[in-house]
């Protein structure tokens, strides 16, 4: 796990949000999001460039990006909830940044809580840690606004899809006791 801060400047925060306007959305109520795919097709070169940047603060390997994903949490897409999983996809990073959020909300890898602040990163695997959000109530108006950008190695691709999806799995019962043991957000 790494974390990286100061990811963008203004301009491209800007410009993202500019891009994610033009782009069909998607609402899970489920987990309490609206979600937008594909975000990497309408980014700047420049943009993808700071993002090979910050790859290349924490690794070696030739990463590239398979995806970028951007999602708002918020109580008006339904109750904002993300309980233990692992991805089960074939990508070995995840950049978990934060853009913008009006409250608190902590991301948890494994049996450990990290807090996350606007224009900040986690970086873990996705498909080797289990990670969740504590459980929290969102105010009306209250929401947390990331972005999800998924790497591969292309050299050498893995594939997770082995790995349990379902939420009830016994691999995630230490990690569920541990959330809901966990002061409410």
């Amino acid at each position: 796990m790494f974390k990286i801060n100061d990811i963008f400047s203004q301009e491209e925060i800007d410009f993202l949000y500019e891009t994610i306007k033009n782009k069909e959305t998607f609402s899970n109520g489920e987990l309490g999001r609206l979600q937008v795919n594909e975000v990497r097709d309408g980014l700047k070169i420049w943009t993808l460039e700071r993002l090979k940047d910050v790859i290349k603060g924490f690794t070696d390997l030739p990463l590239e990006i398979s995806s970028v994903t951007y999602v708002e949490y918020n109580s008006l897409y339904g109750r904002p909830n993300l309980p233990p999983h692992l991805d089960g996809d074939t990508n070995d990073f995840i950049l978990n940044i934060q853009i913008e959020s009006n409250t608190d909300w902590a991301l948890g890898l494994n049996l450990e809580t990290y807090e996350i602040k606007d224009n900040s990163a986690i970086v873990f695997n996705p498909n080797k840690e289990i990670h969740w959000r504590v459980h929290k109530e969102f105010k009306d108006g209250e929401y947390v606004r990331m972005l999800f950008v998924r790497l591969f190695n292309p050299d050498s691709p893995s594939d997770y899809s082995h790995l349990p999806h379902k939420q009830d799995d016994e691999m995630f019962r230490e990690a569920r006791a541990f959330r809901d043991s966990y002061p409410q957000g």
